[in-house]
């Protein structure tokens, strides 16, 4: 009864607001009608074993199954279990106006962007579409939630003199070889951290990574550059360590993400470059398109299943579109 309500007073308003101006009212409506039903609704917690909990584990164990990256399964298993304990209902009552009042009062509280709510609600979802085919619940709550429109904007990959200017002002060799290898392989930080100083082929400028998503190996290559940084840094070692990067101080610690991530950050502060990891491997393969390497091998490159993720990450520069109009069309 509620949400036909809802519907159709943001239906009534279509011709009058704008599409985020509808999308606002909605979220308003949401919040302030949210309980108001003719039968007062129980909500008080349920002190025996819940259902949803049980529901979650064996989802979490079936996207495992699937080959799907433990540190998205955490990502699911966080924000299912976020909305499950705030909501503080059984699985079997919940309703979509439950969802979209979460949705709601998550974003309103929390102000997160637009692109981390449609996350959001493809986690729950996936979460209630599995529990309806494995018969856990009759009807998903999620079906009616609209897909979130999230701006495209436009990442922009590093230029050539703001990876000099990061390089000129790099406190250490290390830093200067995670930088150059970050490029060089296009890795995720995940995938670089990981590696250790015997996954180098020195003779062959190459290493097999183990790919985070996907969990297949695939063969990066290094730019004399790379190799050049990464000996450097490597005879200036006095530890055992097998990994590749270690922390600057004893007891020599094998870098983590966010070591790295703090590093260019600092950096980035310095130089007034927005500096990020991820914008490394986005670079390669922008580099690598407008170099003429096909999407297929860039593809590969990255370990990217579809070539339609490969795409997101490559920037065409408005340069070549301009060269490319004026030899095929002007």
């Amino acid at each position: 009864m509620m949400e036909q309500i809802i519907d159709g007073i943001v239906a009534a308003m279509q011709e009058d607001l704008t599409d985020e101006q509808l999308r606002k009212l909605e979220s308003v409506l949401i919040m302030q009608l949210h309980g108001l039903k003719i039968e007062e609704e129980c909500t008080q917690l349920v002190i025996s074993e819940r259902l949803w909990m049980k529901v979650l584990r064996l989802y979490i164990a079936s996207k495992r199954i699937e080959n799907c990256a433990e540190s998205t399964l955490e990502n699911y298993e966080r924000c299912i279990r976020m909305m499950m304990e705030s909501l503080n209902k059984k699985i079997t009552d919940i309703t979509t106006n439950d969802l979209r009042y979460y949705l709601a009062v998550y974003q309103d509280r929390r102000k997160i962007s637009l692109s981390y709510m449609e996350t959001l609600r493809h986690y729950i979802s996936s979460f209630f579409s599995w529990a309806v085919d494995e018969g856990y619940i009759i009807r998903n709550p999620a079906r009616r939630l609209k897909r979130i429109k999230v701006p495209q904007k436009i990442r922009r990959p590093y230029t050539a003199e703001e990876r000099e200017h990061l390089k000129d002002i790099a406190k250490t060799q290390r830093d200067l070889a995670i930088m150059e290898l970050l490029y060089s392989t296009a890795g995720r930080i995940g995938e670089v951290v990981a590696l250790n100083r015997d996954d180098v082929d020195f003779y062959k400028k190459e290493i097999v990574i183990w790919g985070q998503k996907g969990k297949k190996e695939r063969t990066v290559y290094l730019t004399d550059g790379c190799v050049y940084h990464l000996k450097k840094y490597l005879n200036s070692r006095i530890d055992n360590n097998p990994a590749l990067f270690v922390s600057l101080r004893k007891p020599y610690k094998r870098i983590g993400k966010n070591g790295i991530e703090a590093m260019l950050r600092k950096l980035g502060l310095e130089s007034g470059i927005h500096a990020h990891p991820h914008k490394f491997r986005r670079t390669m393969l922008t580099d690598g398109g407008t170099r003429g390497i096909p999407l297929q091998e860039l593809q590969t490159y990255a370990g990217h299943t579809k070539a339609d993720t490969t795409m997101l990450y490559i920037s065409v520069k408005q340069d070549s579109i301009k060269a490319s109009f004026m030899k095929c069309i002007a």
